[in-house]
């Protein structure tokens, strides 16, 4: 019942538009113009107005004309890429899209979603299939701090259990747990001199930081944890002792005890940093997301796990050290896991799509909808 070929133009041209995080409003309006000719209720909020994107989140919903007699589900997708620097001009060769500017990223991530989902609903549609009511969530910025799901109004949603596809891999996989995620904003002030006449005078505040993170312990931290330094900014020239300097840094891990204890860890070394120097030390923490455990008794899980082996592809239910929208719509009361989509390298140059696996994703969306969930 999947249209191939309308599948794979439809997945091509989302692609083909720009959409880096808080620079949504082209794919948004090109998605609502879908929705809405499909016959969907489809509101945009102006959540982006908060945090500085041209764009707001998708919600809508597909009335079923067939009752199937299931609860109504969540299909949730973000319609944001990570930074773009280059053209977008996707080209297929051996079974697979690529982006031909062999420099940039093709988009995929989570445009495979997008493009299933939207084909899905066509189907659904034109073969009247029985579902239940269909909510569908395409957020925006989600790469930066799933900023459109953070700031979604879920009584718009009646719905309690969802799916989300967002990870990267062949069709099969299940993410049923998902880390803990503090970031952790530290800026050492020291005392700016003249480094080659009184630097005695001076207190350098990069030495502080070097110092902090010297002492920190990086990369995975055991098999639930990692913690990663990732921006260093300070000084204003090599003639000047630096002044300040700021550091930004995170930590995830499936337990909160083992996050606590982490980040603890951290700011005692940054404390050491400034404590060794001199330097003044001012920090933030900010808890980006929850973490979540499904059981594999829930029934994302059993729906999820069902519709996979109707595809004959046997589930691997498995956590992840990343995080999603799904985080923040497990902690805003739903049930919901988060799906592999068929994607490979995502966030690199190298990201390709396979075609069989896009189409797979269709169908396994389709089997979903179908599911009855009393």
């Amino acid at each position: 019942m999947i249209n191939k070929k309308r599948l794979l133009k439809t997945f091509i041209e989302l692609v083909s538009i720009k959409s880096p995080s808080k620079n949504e409003k082209k794919i948004v309006g090109y998605v609502k113009n879908k929705l809405k000719d499909l016959g969907l209720e489809v509101s945009i909020d102006r959540c982006g107005q908060r945090f500085g994107s041209n764009a707001g989140n998708i919600i809508a919903v597909y009335r079923t004309k067939n009752p199937s007699g299931s609860r109504p589900i969540f299909l949730t997708a973000h319609l944001d890429t990570v930074k773009v620097e280059g053209d977008i001009n996707p080209v297929i060769k051996n079974g697979k899209i690529y982006n031909e500017d062999k420099d940039t990223i093709l988009g995929g991530d989570d445009k495979v979603a997008v493009a299933a989902i939207i084909e899905i609903l066509n189907v659904i549609r034109e073969e009247k299939i029985s579902t239940g009511d269909i909510y569908i969530m395409f957020t925006i910025s989600e790469e930066i701090g799933v900023l459109g799901a953070k700031n979604i109004n879920m009584d718009m949603v009646d719905a309690k259990y969802g799916f989300a596809f967002d990870s990267d891999g062949d069709v099969g996989t299940i993410i049923n747990r998902a880390p803990f995620h503090n970031s952790i904003i530290a800026q050492f002030k020291g005392k700016a001199t003249h480094a080659g006449i009184e630097p005695e005078k001076g207190i350098n505040s990069i030495k502080a930081a070097s110092i902090a993170i010297s002492n920190m312990k990086m990369g995975r931290i055991d098999n639930e944890s990692t913690c990663n330094i990732g921006r260093i900014e300070g000084g204003v020239a090599t003639n000047i002792v630096p002044e300040n300097t700021r550091v930004e840094m995170e930590a995830r891990s499936l337990k909160l005890s083992k996050l606590n204890s982490i980040t603890k860890r951290m700011i005692d070394d940054l404390k050491k940093g400034a404590r060794d120097t001199g330097a003044g030390l001012k920090y933030k923490v900010v808890r980006e997301y929850d973490g979540f455990k499904i059981n594999r008794s829930e029934i994302p899980i059993k729906v999820a796990r069902n519709a996979l082996k109707i595809l004959i592809i046997k589930p691997k239910i498995m956590s992840s050290g990343g995080g999603s929208d799904i985080n923040i719509f497990n902690s805003k009361g739903k049930i919901a896991v988060n799906l592999s989509a068929g994607i490979e390298n995502i966030h690199t140059a190298k990201e390709f799509v396979k075609i069989n696996q896009l189409e797979k994703l269709a169908r396994l969306v389709l089997n979903i909808c179908k599911t009855v969930i009393k």
